[in-house]
């Protein structure tokens, strides 16, 4: 009798220890936040001339919001997109991210595609101490030495997009290479770093021309660069003006085997070649993600049934900024602004979408960017884009290119 007893009580203890346990390693494997949502700031340029780029961007931000709330949060925490239209205004943008900081209390910001709001901006977050990911806004004057809080995303600085065109003219035995820049800053960085990478190639022939940043017609300047007889013609210096000077050197008769484009959103190019000019034109363009990973498809067939529009580049590096600040929250286990840059700044995120691991130096730039170059090759892109009759082909992955170092 006292054995059974004994028993009883030996069961329920073990028992009621495995309730226990039961409840406390959840706790211990699974943390969660002291937060219900966590909120990211999207500083977009919804309207005005940068309107293509942070309308995609938003758009693959909020896919990535979507499913990562699908799948119960982050912690424990729901994530919480906090927009706000830049409108392409330097103190409208600051105004719009100390608000962000100070009211909404976002853990990061990201964004910016001009670069005159990308300077703007970078102050502002090093003061607050808030990460900033900037989405397109390639000067190379951004970020200073002193930088901790300001992260490039997609578009390396100016000086280091000229590098992987150098090695693809080498590669591909190039020798009559004309260049055409805007008069403004991110134009300057593009001239003086093909000067210095391209310019110098043994054997080639090199023309540079320099069109006001608003120009519209550029058929001055093509035809100065007729004799040339170019075999690649690169608008990389004048972003707003690649889709037009491509279609307007087609109709001179100019027909290089390549064009190199500016990180240019699809629908621009779309607007001024159409898609067989598209196709035929022979227009590389750069990216920072993977077209050639199984993931890609994968990811691109759902954005197209959420948001109707091919999955580019932009809507790519929004969907991975987010994934960048929630891989950092999850790491640190904290929504504390400066323990998630910390982390950005000296770690590796890795995604099979990226086209090289997001790894810093110490003051925010791509420690080892290798850029791609890709084309648009006729072919079904099936559901990622139904009714288009071209896929994106990667022709050309640059070698690691040599992080610019900003001035002292």
């Amino acid at each position: 009798m006292k054995r059974s007893t004994a028993a009883v009580i030996i069961a329920a203890v073990v028992v009621v220890a495995a309730i226990a346990l039961a409840i406390v390693l959840p706790m211990m494997t699974a943390p969660r936040l002291e937060v219900s949502t966590i909120k990211i700031g999207a500083l977009e340029p919804l309207t005005g001339p940068f309107a293509t780029w942070g309308k995609k961007h938003l758009a693959g931000a909020q896919l990535a919001v979507k499913e990562i709330n699908e799948k119960g949060g982050v912690l424990g925490a729901k994530l919480e997109l906090v927009v706000y239209d830049d409108k392409n205004d330097a103190k409208e943008a600051v105004a719009a991210f100390q608000r962000m900081v100070e009211v909404d209390k976002v853990v990061a910001v990201m964004g910016p595609v001009s670069s005159g709001i990308g300077a703007a901006l970078a102050p502002e977050a090093n003061k607050a101490e808030v990460p900033l990911l900037l989405h397109m806004a390639g000067s190379h004057r951004i970020l200073t030495l002193t930088n901790r809080y300001v992260f490039r995303t997609c578009l390396p600085a100016a000086p280091m997009n000229a590098a992987p065109v150098s090695q693809f003219i080498r590669e591909q035995g190039l020798k009559n290479v004309a260049n055409i820049i805007a008069s403004y800053e991110w134009g300057f960085a593009i001239r003086d770093s093909s000067d210095r990478l391209i310019k110098t190639i043994s054997g080639i022939n090199y023309q540079l021309e320099e069109a006001p940043l608003g120009e519209r017609d550029y058929t001055t300047y093509l035809r100065k660069i007729e004799p040339l007889k170019p075999d690649i013609v690169i608008t990389l210096g004048h972003p707003p003006g690649g889709p037009t000077i491509v279609k307007q050197a087609l109709e001179l008769g100019l027909k290089p085997k390549y064009f190199v484009g500016a990180y240019t959103p699809l629908d621009n190019w779309l607007a001024a070649l159409g898609e067989d000019g598209l196709i035929e034109s022979g227009l590389l363009e750069f990216s920072c993600i993977d077209f050639d990973a199984p993931e890609y498809r994968q990811i691109a067939e759902k954005f197209y049934k959420e948001a109707g529009m091919w999955f580019d580049i932009h809507a790519a590096t929004g969907y991975l900024n987010v994934y960048l600040i929630v891989n950092a929250i999850e790491k640190t286990r904290s929504v504390d602004p400066v323990k998630i840059a910390e982390y950005i700044r000296t770690s590796t995120f890795n995604h099979p979408l990226l086209a090289w691991p997001l790894r810093y130096t110490e003051w925010g730039e791509f420690a080892e960017a290798r850029i791609i170059l890709y084309k648009f090759e006729r072919g079904d892109p099936g559901p990622i884009n139904p009714g288009a009759k071209w896929i994106p082909k990667v022709v050309f992955r640059s070698l690691p290119v040599e992080p610019y170092r900003p001035e002292q």
